[in-house]
């Protein structure tokens, strides 16, 4: 009598990174796109207002810092974002997920920024309200960065090989420190704007210098 053999336990397929990769890129290229939009020439009457146009465009260098916070912002996310490519091996559902909200908040980022170069020069209520509306969205953005992680500590076979649990769980403290200066500098938004946006910057220029990760080979398995 032949052996009944046993069915095959279905696999749960994954998705390529390749496919995650190019659609991530298209939304991050479009959104920096988008912020130069929010660049305004001074109208005539600024200029005049100004005695001229130089004295015009130094009087909105509070619109060009918010915009380079948010282009530095996009760029750096990227930079971790292929470097995160790199280590993962195929993206499950949730995976995919997370990482559409992830470019949720790099797509929205446009429209907070524009808020803040508005309106962060003014001053008082309004300039606390535009940088405390810019941190939030920052949590949002940042928050993605932590749940893949965890995902991944449970799930570690989505990574190549050469990285593990371990490896997991130090990316996941390192992406834990992006959502908590940006919660800590919320506060600082609403009675000091102008300090909160050196705050976003700084968070910007610490993933810039750690944009590759931690380094695999002093991680203990």
């Amino acid at each position: 009598m032949a052996a009944i053999e046993a069915p095959d336990v279905p696999v749960a397929r994954l998705s390529s990174t390749g496919r995650v990769e190019a659609f991530s890129d298209g939304v991050m290229a479009i959104a920096i796109t988008l912020l130069v939009l929010d660049l305004k020439v001074p109208t005539p009457d600024q200029v005049d207002a100004a005695h001229g146009l130089i004295q015009a465009l130094a009087e909105r260098w509070t619109s060009y810092l918010a915009y380079l916070t948010a282009f530095l912002t996009i760029g750096i996310v990227w930079l971790n974002h292929r470097a995160f490519i790199d280590k993962v091996r195929g993206f499950d559902g949730k995976m995919l997920w997370l990482n559409i909200l992830l470019l949720l908040g790099i797509a929205t980022l446009p429209f907070p920024t524009a808020i803040l170069a508005e309106y962060v020069g003014v001053g008082g209520a309004v300039a606390s309200a535009a940088a405390v509306v810019y941190g939030s969205l920052s949590v949002v953005t940042a928050a993605p960065w932590v749940l893949m992680w965890l995902h991944l500590t449970r799930h570690p076979e989505l990574l190549e090989p050469e990285y593990g649990v371990a490896y997991a769980r130090k990316e996941r403290k390192r992406a834990l420190i992006g959502p908590v200066i940006y919660l800590l500098a919320i506060p600082i938004a609403a009675v000091a704007p102008l300090v909160a946006l050196f705050f976003y910057i700084g968070i910007g220029v610490l993933y810039a210098v750690t944009n590759q990760g931690v380094d695999v080979s002093r991680v203990k398995s």
